[in-house]
């Protein structure tokens, strides 16, 4: 499958770094001071075959390595977006981050939608489970 890409002025396009990579990496296309929730432009839009949709996570040396995070845990990227492609970041402590043009900051999975019907019905099967979560299975 081929997907189409535009590099914006000044961007790098999203590549995989291995041959078994799953996700593709992504570039700060600008210098960034963050502290408090902002937009980091990635320097690139995609247009996404109908059915499928990107997402859009950090780097996993990112969360052990710096106080960057992704300000909405994921960026969904629909197939009829055509903006920019975008990480919503900011600093898990009150210092400010600094990002650099060409950080690789974050990574894009291109995954397949799954079409589904929701179906209100009057009540769920039952399960050993039922209810319980948040922590109901232990440590």
């Amino acid at each position: 499958m081929q997907v189409k890409i535009e590099l914006v002025p000044g961007g790098t396009k999203p590549e995989k770094k291995t041959p078994g990579a799953a996700a593709y990496d992504c570039y700060a296309r600008v210098d960034k001071i963050l502290v408090a929730p902002a937009i980091i432009p990635l320097g690139f839009k995609i247009e996404l075959p109908e059915g499928y949709h990107a997402e859009i996570v950090p780097r996993s040396s990112i969360g052990l390595m710096t106080t960057l995070r992704m300000a909405n845990s994921v960026g969904i990227i629909d197939s009829d977006y055509r903006g920019e492609v975008g990480f919503i970041g900011e600093s898990s402590l009150s210092e400010p981050i600094v990002i650099k043009k060409g950080d690789r900051i974050a990574q894009m999975l291109i995954k397949r939608d799954v079409d589904t019907e929701l179906v209100v019905v009057e009540k769920l099967s039952s399960t050993e489970r039922g209810e319980k979560g948040f922590g109901s299975t232990g440590k």
